[in-house]
Parts: C-alpha cells; sequence; structure tokens
C-alpha cells in the first residue's frame, strides 16, 4: 500500500506542475488543418469555426505558424460546417463533415481573394479525408442501424471487421480485448469464459439502440489507447440535439420464422420466440445549451435447451440421437426418485428462458462555449438459464471427462436439473469533461465506475454425479452442476483519465495519465463445491457400489463452509507522445507509454506450502507463498507510427507503425491463487479404504462431518492442488506492426492492401511445477513422445497432486493481410468487400477459467511444460466479408426502402484430434495424437469390447484408416504428429439480409416515419436447404476430440490402441438444428424527427 499511495502523490504531484495529460479511452474525434492563401502561403491568424450542426455546438481556433491549426475534443460524427475566416479574403465554408470515431479529419483549405463573398464547398467522398496511421475500422451510425442484427449485439457490429472471428481479431485471444463504452470500462474484466465479451450473460447490457458509433482497433499507434492485445472497442451512445427525437419500437420471432430442413434433413423446431421492445427519447432541454437521451428495452426469449436426443434404440439412426439410451435414462431417473426422493428433470425437449431488462440515461452541458459536460448511467439485469458444464472437473486428482455431459453423437446426457439460472447485474457511470482552452490547450478528463454482479442458480441441490460409459467418457450425469455451487461473481472497477493536448507550430503534444482500480470476490468452490462422485457404470451407482471418485470442497478454518476468495488490482498508466506534421504530406507520432500494476490485497499465507519444494520447467528448484503476487514491475509501450499521403491529396496514402502493447488477463486467473491456496479453500478427495467406505449421500456434508483436516498451514493435505502466478509474472505484451496502402480512384472507390504482424512478448500459459519426471520415450514404431512417472512417489512433493503456475512465455505470433475495397456511392448507397488471410500460432489456448484446466486442457505433444506452438483455435485461415446498404426514396420521399446485406465466409472453426485417454503418463487426456502413415505404425487390442461388441485389431485398423482417409487434415499429414487445432472445419457462408420500409408523413416541422423491418439471418438456406447449414462435432460438441481409445491396459512400453468402427466415419457432419437453419424476425417501429 505504501508503493500505491507513493505513485498516486507522485500523479497528483506532476498533474499540479502542468505535465501534458492524455487519455486511454476514445469518446471524441478531432480536426486539423493548414491554412494558404492562393498562392500557397500560410495565413496565420485565420479564424477557424466548427459547428457541430445538431447541437449548435461552435468549436473556434486560430491558425497558428505554419498557418496550421487543431481542433480537440469534438463529439463523433457530425455533420459540421467549418468557417474560415480572414481579413482581405473571401470566407471559405465547406458543409456535410462526418467525423468517424476516434479519427482525424484533416482540411487543407487555399483562401480566395474578398472579390468572391464566400466559397462553398459540401465534403464528398467523406471518409478519404479522415486521418489514420494503424489499423482500425469504423462503424458509423448508419451501419448501427441498418445492418442485419437479429441478436442486436455488439459482435454483430465489429463482425464487419476484415480480421475478426466472432470477438476474436487478427487471431488473438478474445480474452485479450478491451471495449470503452463513452470512456468507461465495459468489459467482462472477471473474464468468466461464458459470460462472453462484455457484461449482461445472454444479452448485452447496453441497447444497439443506444449506441452511435463504433470503433475497433487493432493497430493504434496512439499511447493513449491501451489496456488490450487483441482489440481495443470503442463505443459511444446517443446524445441528445437541438431537435426532439425518439423512436418506439418491437420485434418478434417464434418458431414458424425458422427454417424446418438442413440438406434433405427435416430437423427439430423446438418452442422457440423472442419478444423485444424498446424506446429512445433525446432532445433539448435548454436549446445549445443542455441535452438529454433515454432508452428503455426489454427482452424475453424461449430457446430450446437440450438440442440432442436419446437413442431409442441401440440401431437408432436419427442424426440427433446421443450414445445414451432412453430406457437408460428413464431406468436412472426412477431409481433417483425412489430411492433418493429427487427428481432429476428431463433429459431432451425442454426449454430455456431469458428475461433482460435494461436502460440508458445520458446527459450532455455545454457548459460554455470551451467546455462540455456528459452524464451517462446503464444499468441492466439479465435472468437466463444455462446448460450444465461440458466436460471439465477442475480440482480434482481425476482425468477430465473426454466426451461431452451435453449430448453429440459419442456424448453423454444429463437431466435439466442440472443445469442452472444466470442472474447478472450491471451498472455503470461516467462523467467526461471536454475543454478547450485556448487555441493551443485542450483537456479531457473521464471518471467511471462499473459494477457487474453474476449469480448462478442451481436448479438442484443434490450432489453431482457422474456414470460413466468407460474410463474417459461420461454416460449419464445428474445433481448439481460443478461450477454452479454457491457461484456468485463481484467485480468492480473505478477509471479515472485526464489529458491535456498542447498544439505549437507542426507539433501536437498529448501525454496522460489512468487509473484503473478493481476488486473481485468469487466465490466459485470449483469441482467438490456440491461434493462429486464419478461411478464406473450405471449398474454400480444403482447396486450402491462405491465410487471410483469422490471430492468435497471445505473451508480448512470451518469444514462445513465455504470461504470467498478476493483479490484487488489496481494500474497506473503514465504516457506522452508527440505527433509531428512534418508537412502536408507527412505526419509522425511517436509516443511512450509506461504502466505500473499493483495488488493492493494481501492474500492468506500458507506457512505449510512455503516449507515444500518444486521444480520448474528446467529442474530448478522453485517455492511458492501464496501471500505474494507478481513483482509489479514497470511495463512499457514505445509506439511509432507515419501517415504518408504521396500525392498530396488523399488520393494514395501509405501509413503503418510498430510498437508495443499491453494488455490484462482475464483476472479469475488472478483470484485462483486464493480460492487454491490451501487457506481459503481444500478439496477432500479420499483414497483406497476410505474411497471404498463411500456410498453416494444426499448432503455435501456426509463425508465432512468425521473428516479432521489438518490445521491451516501447518501440513498439506494429501493430494492437494494448489495455484500461483510467478514472481516475475507479467501483464500480455506483444510488439505489433502494421503497414498499409489506401488507394482511392474515381466515384469514391477507396483499395486498402494491409499486413498486421504481432510477436508475443509475454504471452500466459501454465505450466504444473510437481509433475514426475521423464523417464523416457513411449515404445512403438514411429510415435516417441517422451513419457513421464507421474505417480504420487515420483513426483518433487508426493502430498501434492498439482501446482499450477501462471507464467509468461514469448512464444506465439500472427500475421494478418487484408485486401479490402470500400465505395460510398451516396447518401444512399454504402458497400465493402474484404478478404483477410490469418496466420496465427500459439502455445495455450486460453480458454479456461481455472488454472488447472488451463494445464489440463492444453493439447500438447511432448513436454506438458514446454508446450508446443501450434496454431490458435482463435483463429481461420481465410475470411471474406461484404456488406452492402441501399436506401431507395420514392413517391416524393412519403416513402423509402432500405436493402442491406451482410455476407461472410470462413472455415467454420478449427479442431484437433488426441487419444481418447493418458499416453504419456502426465495424468492428463491432451495428448495430440501422432498420423501414422500405415498400419505398421500403430497397433490395437486384439480382441477389444467396445460397445457392446467385440473387434479384432485389423477391424479397428480399417476403420481408423478409413476415419484418417475421409479427413483431409489426416490424410495430408501422414506420418507427422498432428499440429493442435491444424485441421478445419469446411467453409461456412454466412447470407444475412435486412430490409426496412419506411412510410413518411410530415406535420409541420416535424417528420413521423412508421417503419416495417424484416431481419432474415441465413438466407442460402432460406433459398436452399442444401445451402448455408454449419457444422456439428460427431466426438463430442467442442473442438477437442478424443478418437483413438486408450484401454485400461495401456502399455507405454507397446502400446496398443482401440477404435471403435461403430463411431462415425468423419470427424464432423451438417449440423441437423435450427443453427443450421433460416430465420426471421419482424420487427415494427415509430420514429419522430429522425
Amino acid at each position: 500500500m505504501r508503493k500505491l499511495k507513493a505513485y498516486l502523490l507522485l500523479t497528483i504531484l506532476l498533474v499540479g506542475a502542468g505535465l501534458q495529460f492524455g487519455y486511454s479511452q476514445v469518446t471524441t474525434s478531432s480536426m486539423s488543418g493548414i491554412v494558404k492563401s492562393g498562392k500557397g502561403e500560410p495565413l496565420v491568424g485565420a479564424t477557424v469555426i466548427a459547428r457541430h450542426e445538431p447541437t449548435g455546438s461552435a468549436f473556434t481556433t486560430i491558425t497558428r505558424s505554419g498557418g496550421f491549426f487543431d481542433l480537440q475534443n469534438l463529439p463523433p460524427g457530425g455533420p459540421y460546417t467549418v468557417t474560415i475566416t480572414y481579413v482581405g479574403y473571401a470566407a471559405f465554408k465547406k458543409s456535410d463533415i462526418i467525423i468517424p470515431l476516434g479519427e482525424k479529419y484533416d482540411l487543407l483549405t487555399e483562401m480566395t481573394d474578398k472579390e468572391m463573398t464566400q466559397v462553398i464547398v459540401t465534403a464528398a467522398g467523406r471518409k478519404a479525408a479522415s486521418e489514420k496511421t494503424g489499423a482500425s475500422t469504423n462503424i458509423s451510425n448508419r451501419l448501427v442501424q441498418n445492418i442485419p442484427n437479429v441478436s442486436r449485439s455488439l459482435t454483430n457490429l465489429t463482425r464487419l471487421t476484415p480480421q475478426s472471428n466472432g470477438n476474436s481479431f487478427a487471431g488473438m485471444n478474445n480474452r485479450y480485448n478491451n471495449l470503452m463504452i463513452d470512456g468507461s470500462l465495459f468489459n467482462n474484466n472477471f473474464g468468466r469464459s461464458g459470460d462472453g465479451m462484455i457484461p449482461g450473460g445472454a444479452t448485452s447490457a447496453i441497447s444497439i439502440d443506444a449506441v452511435d458509433q463504433v470503433q475497433v482497433n487493432i493497430a493504434p499507434y496512439d499511447v493513449r489507447q491501451a489496456g488490450f492485445i487483441g482489440s481495443g472497442i470503442n463505443a459511444v451512445t446517443r446524445r441528445g440535439t437541438n431537435s426532439w427525437y425518439g423512436t418506439v419500437y418491437g420485434y418478434y420471432r417464434n418458431q414458424d420464422f425458422n427454417g424446418a430442413k438442413v440438406k434433405e434433413t427435416d430437423v427439430p423446431n423446438a418452442n422457440r420466440s423472442t419478444k423485444i421492445y424498446g424506446g429512445s427519447v433525446g432532445g433539448p432541454i435548454i436549446k445549445d445549451k443542455l441535452f438529454f437521451f433515454f432508452n428503455y428495452e426489454n427482452e424475453k426469449r424461449t430457446q430450446p435447451g437440450q438440442t440432442y436426443v436419446a437413442k431409442k434404440s441401440a440401431t437408432d439412426t436419427d442424426p440427433n440421437a446421443t450414445a445414451v439410451l432412453a430406457s437408460d435414462l428413464d431406468a436412472l431417473k426412477t431409481y433417483l426418485i425412489s430411492t433418493y426422493k429427487y427428481d432429476p428433470g428431463s433429459y431432451e425437449g425442454y426449454d430455456f428462458q431469458t428475461d433482460n431488462k435494461k436502460y440508458l440515461a445520458r446527459v450532455d452541458w455545454n457548459i460554455t462555449g470551451k467546455h462540455r459536460l456528459t452524464l451517462r448511467y446503464t444499468n441492466s439485469e439479465t435472468n437466463d438459464d444455462d446448460m450444465i458444464n461440458a466436460s471439465s472437473v477442475t480440482g480434482v486428482s481425476a482425468n477430465r471427462i473426454n466426451n461431452s455431459r451435453r449430448g453429440g453423437s459419442t456424448g453423454g446426457m444429463a437431466y435439466s436439473g442440472s443445469n442452472f439460472k444466470n442472474n447478472v447485474k450491471v451498472w455503470s457511470g461516467v462523467l467526461e469533461l471536454n475543454s478547450n482552452f485556448n487555441n493551443q490547450w485542450a483537456n479531457q478528463l473521464i471518471a467511471s465506475y462499473t459494477n457487474n454482479n453474476l449469480v448462478r442458480i442451481p436448479n438442484s441441490s443434490m450432489p453431482f454425479a457422474d456414470i460413466m460409459r468407460d474410463a474417459n467418457n461420461v454416460y449419464i450425469s445428474f445433481g448439481t452442476d460443478l461450477f454452479s455451487y454457491m457461484n456468485e461473481i463481484k467485480d468492480k472497477a473505478i477509471n479515472v483519465a485526464d489529458n491535456v493536448t498542447y498544439t505549437m507550430g507542426k507539433h501536437t503534444f498529448t501525454g496522460g495519465v489512468s487509473y484503473d482500480y478493481m476488486t473481485f470476490a468469487n466465490s466459485f468452490t470449483s469441482a467438490g463445491g456440491p461434493s462429486y462422485y464419478r461411478f464406473n457404470s450405471l449398474s454400480d451407482f444403482m447396486a450402491n457400489k462405491a465410487p471410483s471418485v469422490f471430492a468435497v470442497a471445505y473451508d480448512p478454518t470451518n469444514k462445513l463452509g465455504i470461504k470467498v476468495p478476493e483479490a484487488k488490482f489496481a494500474q497506473l498508466g503514465v504516457y506522452l507522445q508527440d505527433l509531428y506534421t512534418v508537412n502536408n504530406k507527412l505526419k509522425v507520432t511517436v509516443g511512450l507509454r509506461v504502466d505500473k500494476p499493483f495488488y493492493p490485497y494481501d492474500p492468506p499465507r500458507n506457512p505449510a506450502l512455503e516449507q515444500v519444494t518444486f521444480k520448474d520447467p528446467n529442474g530448478v528448484d522453485e517455492q511458492f507463498d501464496v501471500s505474494k503476487w507478481p513483482d509489479d514491475k514497470l511495463l512499457f509501450s514505445p509506439r511509432f507510427g507515419f501517415s504518408y499521403d504521396v500525392q498530396g491529396n488523399k488520393s494514395w496514402v501509405v501509413r503503418g507503425g510498430t510498437g508495443i502493447f499491453t494488455g490484462r488477463i482475464p483476472f479469475i486467473w488472478l483470484v485462483n491463487q486464493v480460492g487454491d491456496d490451501g487457506v481459503v479453500r481444500a478439496i477432500y478427495q479420499p483414497t483406497g479404504a476410505d474411497l471404498a467406505a463411500i456410498r453416494y449421500s444426499t448432503s455435501r456434508t456426509t463425508y465432512l462431518e468425521n473428516y479432521n483436516p489438518p490445521a491451516v498451514g501447518t501440513s498439506i493435505p494429501d493430494q492437494s492442488s494448489f495455484s500461483a502466478a510467478a514472481r516475475e509474472f507479467k501483464m500480455p505484451q506483444v510488439w505489433r506492426s502494421n503497414l498499409a496502402v489506401d488507394k482511392r480512384f474515381a466515384s469514391n472507390y477507396t483499395a486498402t492492401f494491409e499486413a498486421i504482424y504481432t510477436k508475443m512478448i509475454n504471452n500466459v500459459y501454465f505450466r504444473n511445477d510437481n509433475l514426475g519426471p521423464e523417464v523416457g520415450k513411449l515404445g512403438g514404431v514411429a510415435d516417441n513422445r517422451p513419457i513421464f512417472n507421474n505417480v504420487k512417489t515420483a513426483r518433487p512433493v508426493p502430498l501434492v497432486n498439482q501446482m499450477i503456475v501462471m507464467d509468461n512465455i514469448s512464444k506465439g505470433y500472427s500475421l494478418a493481410l487484408t485486401a479490402q475495397l470500400q465505395k460510398s456511392f451516396s447518401d444512399k448507397w454504402e458497400a465493402g468487400l474484404a478478404y483477410t488471410y490469418t496466420l496465427a500460432r500459439e502455445v495455450a489456448i486460453g480458454s479456461s477459467d481455472q488454472s488447472g484446466s488451463g494445464f489440463n486442457t492444453n493439447n500438447i505433444t511432448f513436454n506438458p511444460n514446454k508446450p508446443d506452438l501450434g496454431y490458435s483455435n482463435y483463429s481461420i485461415p481465410h475470411r471474406i466479408v461484404a456488406n452492402v446498404s441501399y436506401r431507395l426514396e420514392y413517391l416524393e420521399k412519403r416513402m423509402a426502402t432500405t436493402f442491406s446485406l451482410f455476407y461472410a465466409a470462413q472455415p467454420q472453426e478449427r479442431y484437433t484430434f488426441r487419444y481418447g485417454g493418458d499416453i504419456n503418463g502426465d495424468g492428463q487426456s491432451n495428448d495430440v495424437i501422432y498420423i501414422p502413415k500405415d498400419p505398421s505404425e500403430i497397433s490395437f487390442v486384439e480382441g477389444a469390447v467396445l460397445g457392446g461388441k467385440t473387434y479384432t485389431a485389423q477391424q479397428q485398423s480399417d476403420a481408423f484408416f478409413n476415419f484418417v482417409n475421409n479427413d483431409k487434415y489426416l490424410k495430408d499429414h501422414k506420418g507427422e504428429y498432428m499440429k493442435k487445432y491444424g485441421a478445419t472445419l469446411p467453409w461456412n457462408h454466412t447470407v444475412d439480409l435486412r430490409i426496412l420500409q419506411d412510410f413518411v408523413y410530415k406535420s409541420g416541422t416535424t417528420k413521423h416515419t412508421l417503419q416495417f423491418s424484416i431481419d432474415v439471418i441465413n438466407l442460402l438456406n432460406l433459398l436452399n436447404s442444401q445451402w448455408g447449414y454449419r457444422y456439428s462435432y460427431t466426438y463430442g460438441s467442442f473442438q477437442d476430440m478424443g478418437i483413438i481409445g486408450v484401454p485400461s491396459t495401456f502399455n507405454q512400453a507397446s502400446p496398443k490402441f482401440t477404435f471403435d468402427p461403430a463411431n462415425p466415419a468423419k470427424a464432423y457432419q451438417p449440423n441437423y438444428s435450427t443453427t443450421s437453419t433460416w430465420g426471421i424476425q419482424l420487427g415494427l417501429r415509430y420514429i419522430f424527427n429522425q
């Protein structure tokens, strides 16, 4: 705390001393230019006035030496009218100027002689005059309103970014993005993977109707932008104007608005409906002075829960059937009701409900001609049903489920009682003060607070049980979801930033300070929360036999209770840059940002853990004090950017730059150190005779009551697992560079060619410092990967199961090459087309919440503590994206029709094949397969009993190589180890359509519009059921497929495997559900004065 106070004091002193401060948020735009005479001489002292027409706000400055002028902190958008006057010259006036969010409008003006009373210019090709250096995409308000967007989400807007793939950009982990709305941190900072990029759960916490513009930055060289190594997404909300305007709207769809066929197969069309209604209003409180905007929206959805069905018989060929027999599910349900008075619920044919209410209020005050104040408040609450965790069992010394509890053609099934409800409450407030003191000094101050509270409400209070089909695959599950028992997250963030901008001659200096403070509390109790049972078979469970695994979490100071782990994080950023206008063709930006992280929370000690010694990946002794956070070292981010206007008329611009970007981790990874420290929380997992005495109980505390845990910090419970961050751990950093050429042709065509290269500096991965030693190589002909002796007695600390360490590694890179063509035909037409090639290599997927899962689920080939470089599962190699919008007005503008089309084509996603068990002895089922070049390189078990049938080794071999030859990646890479996520699903083509039909009526100066809308998703499937479908996996429901079985008799010296010939012959198939079919949403809206 002394360090933190010292740095804050230093910050205050620097502000008082007048250091030029900048800001990390982007909520405004700017304008700059040069005013010259007709002879090319700079005019010093010319008056420049930019008027924001919707609000009447006027921004004034005087040209300085060289004829340069700058206007800072302008409201984004417009239109603006710029007027320039100078004694002895005719006034210059340019109107209809639109300035995208976060961009600078460049205006080069030549004044004419006094004989002409005024020179009037209407802006055309407005995008060409905007100026940028790095890679970014701006989404205008017109696109926000017109783009097909049935889900009404930000993701459906940011997908216009050529380098995007869902919420991922340039192949980077989507959890490394940073989202700012009106300058406030609006991230899911805690970062639980299932909660999405932004707060709100199943729906966005802010309505699209409240969003004005969006900017996606991948490589911005302005040092004010930070907090990401993926993308920085900035959005600003709508504001009031001098004219009253508003809207009331509603949207509706149900199951009748969905397609019912994929290819030639009729798909189940379960009960489904979406009802959205809301309204917005904005206007002046005091004309030219004080404005307001308000939006309210309510959304109710019903959607199918489980879309897979149980097998009606062993020969059932339904493509949506799982591997689970309905008769077994019915028998187990009857047994649970009769024995435990517990009804586990339905296993198919049930619905999920979602209910969201949100509102936003904003006030803008033009205090004087030099100062503007903005206040914005938003509030959202969502309740939505969600499905059981697919496969994890983190926190116990038992392997992860290889298939899925959620279904799939080879997956297991769970009952509806194992699902849960998410309750998500989000509220956020922001204050922004923009000041333009004089011709040279401008200031922006932003302060914000965001509170994100997430509670999981289980559908059951029963202990959880997995009933296995075999050693690695679940068959049936029931009870309280492992990750929902007492699972509540409190995520609060405060952000304060201030900047001053100073212009002098050809230089624009900005510098800044920003301070972020976040607090987290997470009552998640890992796999042993509700207590966890694993049974070898259904018959074992129904015969009341002992489980093969049992675990239950407890508070070491109160064994029948649960304690809540907490953590706090703060970061101070200071930055300075110079934008140097070398001449009217070349501009250069040079800057430096320095961030200082703090950890203003002292976790409890575990003295017993401090006394034992582990081994790092290089065999060096390492000890851990879990009461210590990583060293809070300075993180430097130097950046350089340039923009060169080759012809001096914006027709040909070369731009680019290079620099370091510093991001943040999902802070759930940080809280794991507290939750897994053995002091706040521990897990009782009996073995041997103690395990043999266990029987299923309806109370989670049954076996805790007679358990005598060791005194806290005096000894280590047997088979405990711990998590910690390495002392040298740093927040993720990348070195990113880009080079681009923008070429503008006649008729406002603009072609762009852009390359973005990213090299990891501080990547994040997880290692296990208690992994047993490497003891040799796997036997066999070709697969010679290292094997490990990870039995209890061989580990560095035998009492400990895993010591998971979050650390940095410099491996990983991405390359994105984009060719793009854009055209602004007129106010009625807009279109764009882009192709992007992405190559992204990564060592860790970073998709898990728990540190243990981050290690256990990371696919590896050789040493799990030195992970292999594979493909990023967030990347797709090829992507084509296009959008076009056309508005046709007729009947003297009393009617208008708008057509908007969005198209995207790409391989659907990447996937990996791995073994269905542990072959290298590290205790995990995450070993990527070796692809044998012929049958001599792999052996199968003779007489293997699989799915109740006996198969010869030859039958298994034939089926396996048939599978290999049916998969393009496997067929093309025989004789090699598979690269993780090296395979891709086939291409998916998405076409979405929006049609708006306006009926316009004018009453005096008021314009009334009645608008009907039709949104069509997957238009291709509507045209032909053979088109537009998506794919699903046949070996589970996720990207990691265990296709080669590892029998219980597996011998590393002479490995023999199993492969079930009855399993599907391909890894994927068309997704025979409404996910693949067309859908329509109807809308009705009343609009006035828009």
